[in-house]
């Protein structure tokens, strides 16, 4: 059977009340970060070994920036971007529509594949 609950007391009721009001005025407990860098633990090694490690490092450091430029850099998704104007469309747009069909011959041939799907729509009705 269900047991019957029992109320807090009161002064229970009231300490509990003013423990959330105080801690909800004080600051978040903030973590701190951890200060050791890759060249504090280089500090530690002899002279001559950090010297090497330190131009590893800073060689690896320049081929990440160079990856990470690469990758952000825009791209053109034109192949002749100098002869066509920017905001012409092109002639003949491919049937998904993800590329654009470059030789004569295709364009022909998707324009058919396109009118044989239309007649046969219209014919089946």
């Amino acid at each position: 059977m269900n047991k019957s609950k029992q109320s807090m007391p009161a002064r229970a009721r009231k300490k509990m009340k003013k423990e959330l009001r105080s801690s909800a005025n004080q600051p978040d407990s903030v973590l701190e970060t951890d200060p050791s860098t890759p060249r504090g633990l280089l500090s530690r090694l002899p002279p001559k070994t950090r010297k090497k490690e330190e131009t590893v490092l800073k060689s690896f450091k320049k081929n990440i920036a160079i990856k990470k430029a690469k990758q952000k850099a825009p791209h053109s998704k034109r192949t002749n971007t100098g002869l066509i104007d920017v905001q012409s469309p092109p002639q003949i747009v491919h049937m998904e529509g993800k590329r654009w069909i470059k030789t004569l011959g295709k364009q022909t041939q998707a324009k058919r594949k396109v009118m044989t799907r239309q007649m046969n729509k219209k014919g089946s009705k």
